[in-house]
Order: structure tokens, then sequence, then C-alpha cells
């Protein structure tokens, strides 16, 4: 009689507590699975990295070295461009980087291959599991946690199984479980759970921010050629040794057209100027003024003018073009002759958010058809993106199109 009310009966919360720490479990074995996922490829990727880089980072560095010089000396020659003179402090900002990554990776004692054992596999699943942060109930075992889980990431990443087997017993060892009731262990263990779900998501989230990237990409691409006993990193090398030949050859002619002025300079040393003596300072600020009145670009045009320097291609920007059949002028903002000396127009659009915008540009497109300039033929046009940003990608594309018009 009465047997509901015996003491032996489990509490309703810990019933409860019984059927999330079930749920929890699942959710960990989740978690564990995805961590290991995402430390597996991120770690392969580091290792490919530093493999490409030690073969191809010295070559990027010459390239960029040189490009720099190209754009410095593209300065010299036309030292009122804004524009200009942007693209040599980017080029040079490029150069001073390459420089420095390749000297990083001459001392990163890194492998370059990373193939986990099943073993190394599943002890760091089980470390996951157990020694993850988010599992801390208080500051102390975060804490404690963090800095097991960083030497358990090192330990994975350098193969290391029995380091990992040790951690875990070290983190098992200092832990100190509290003893509370079925209550708080319930709602701690209720928010543990949410905070699982919440890391899954965004590890998952993250995983595959890495397989959308370009690195991700180039390691299967070599992967794959690899498997085929094709060597594509040998073949990118060959792509940079070829763009390093071309550059240099830029160089050489840029360097003996900067050469001319100074050649006609001097063989017209000591010829009366008829604006007034050698050394008269009159035009200065004249000079001054049109220096503090630099024309804008976006960065947009910045990196298309930063492409058509890397590609070797002479342009104009904002040169004012006379109509020849409708009246007017415009200023397309990159003017490149092909090899027939005829005009290919680049033009890159921002965002065109209202009507007067779109109008204008409709009208500006119109101009250019009625004077010979069409869409795709003679007249290339790009566009931000809806968020403000660019291509790089598409306006790379777009320019060696360009540059196998003017071949």
């Amino acid at each position: 009689m009465f047997k509901w009310l015996s003491s032996d009966r489990p509490a309703p919360e810990e019933l409860e507590l019984e059927a999330k720490l079930q749920q929890l479990e699942v959710l960990e074995e989740r978690y564990a699975e995805v961590q290991t996922e995402y430390a597996t490829l991120q770690n392969g990727l580091a290792a490919f990295k530093l493999r490409y880089w030690r073969r191809v980072g010295d070559l990027y560095a010459r390239l960029d070295r040189v490009r720099a010089e190209i754009a410095q000396l593209r300065v010299r020659l036309a030292p009122r461009d804004a524009l200009r003179q942007a693209a040599a402090r980017a080029a040079s900002t490029q150069a001073q980087a390459s420089a420095e990554a390749a000297r990083a990776i001459d001392i990163d004692p890194g492998a370059e291959e990373f193939m986990p054992s099943d073993d190394l596999r599943k002890y760091y699943r089980m470390a996951a599991k157990i020694v993850h942060p988010d599992r801390a109930g208080d500051d102390d075992d975060r804490s404690l946690r963090d800095e097991i889980m960083s030497r358990i990431n090192v330990a994975y990443r350098d193969g290391h199984v029995h380091t990992i087997q040790a951690l875990i017993d070290e983190y098992q060892m200092r832990a100190q479980p509290g003893e509370d009731d079925a209550a708080t262990r319930l709602i701690r263990t209720i928010r543990l759970m949410s905070r699982v779900r919440e890391q899954i998501s965004n590890i998952g989230q993250t995983t595959a921010t890495l397989r959308e990237s370009g690195l991700y990409r180039l390691y299967k691409a070599v992967e794959e050629a690899e498997a085929r006993g094709e060597d594509k990193l040998r073949i990118i090398e060959i792509g940079i040794e070829r763009d390093i030949a071309r550059a240099e050859n830029e160089l050489a002619r840029l360097r003996q057209q900067a050469l001319m002025p100074v050649a006609a300079e001097v063989a017209a040393a000591g010829e009366p100027s008829p604006e007034g003596e050698p050394g008269d300072s009159q035009d200065e600020p004249a000079e001054d003024e049109a220096a503090m009145r630099q024309p804008q670009f976006s960065p947009a045009e910045l990196a298309i003018a930063a492409l058509l320097d890397e590609l070797g291609l002479e342009y104009a920007y904002r040169q004012p073009l006379a109509g020849s059949a409708r009246p007017g002028e415009r200023e397309p903002a990159f003017t490149i002759r092909d090899a027939k000396g005829q005009s290919l127009l680049w033009e890159h659009l921002g965002v065109l958010e209202s009507e007067a915008l779109r109008t204008a540009w409709q009208e500006r497109q119109g101009w250019f058809a009625a004077n010979g300039f069409d869409a795709g033929i003679n007249l290339f046009v790009t566009r931000d993106e809806a968020d403000g940003t660019f291509d790089a990608a598409r306006l790379r594309k777009m320019a060696e199109f360009i540059r196998s018009q003017c071949e």
C-alpha cells in the first residue's frame, strides 16, 4: 500500500537528468566527429601550404620584387599619375609580404604531409569528447580544459598518439567534479547541450569555409594530379617562371624608356631656356596645386591598374575620349591599345543603387556604342558586387582576355 510514496523511486529531475545525459552523449559523439574532421582538414591544409610555399615561395618573392620595380618605374615615367603611385605602393607592400613569407617558410620546421593514423584519430576524438572547453562547469575548469586541449591539438598535428592519451589522463586527474544535486546537474546539462549544438554548427560552418577556399581547391587539384602521376606543382612553377621572364623583359624595356628623357636632357644641357634661366622655379606653385588635385579612384580600379601593369599592358586612366559620330566627350576608366593600335575601353561600375545612376550608365553606354565601342568587342565592363566589394578573380579573367586581344 502507498508504494508510490517509497523513497526508492527516482525523483523526476533524476529521471530527466538521465534522459538528458543520454542525449548529451549522442551530441558529444557528433561534436568529437566534426571536431576531428575539422582538425584533420586544418592540419592537412597547413602541411600542404608549407609544401606549396617551399616549392614556389622564392619564385613568387622574385616575381613580386620585379613587379614592384616595374611599378616604381611607371611612376617615374608618369610622376603625376595618382593611380600609378597607388599601384606602386601596393606592389611594394606585396613584394615585402612575399619576401617575408618566403623567409618564414625557410625556417619553418613543419612537415609537408599530414596523414593521421586510425589510432591518432581515435584518441583525438576521445580527447575532443572528454576535454572540450564547452563542457566546463566553471572558469577554473574552462582554463584547465583550454590548456589541455591546446596541447592535445599540437600533439595531433605532430602525430603523437601517446601524448594525447597522457593528456586525457592528466585532465581527468586534475579535474575535480562537483557533487551537485540532480536539479543543478540537470540545468547544467541542458545548458551544456545547447553549447555543444552551437559548437557543432560553428565547426561545420568553419569546415565548409575551408573547403570553399582557394587553398583547398589547389590542394585537391594537386592531389588528383598526383593520383594520375602528374606534378601539378611543377606546372605552377613553370607558369611563375614564365611570368618572371615576361616581367623582367618589361622591366628592361621600361628602364630603357626611363633613360631616354635623361639622355635628351644631357644633350640639351647648357642651352638657354626660352622661359627663364635653368633652375627657375616660377612654375612650382602650379605643380603643387596640380598635385593637390589628385583624382579619386575606387579599390577595384586600383586592382585593375595593378593587373594591367602585371600583364605588361600600357593604359591611360580617365583619358578624355572625343566622340566621332555622336558629339561630346567622355573619360573611360581605362583606355588600352590593342595590337593594331585601336582603343579598347574598360569600364568598372560601382553598385547602381538608384534609377538615376542606372539611367546615367545607359546613356553613357549608348554614347560609347554610337561612337563605335560595343560591349564585349572593344568595350569591356565589370561591376562591383551587391555589397560593394569586387570579384578579384573576375577582374583577372577580364584583364587576361584583354591581353589576348592585344597580342
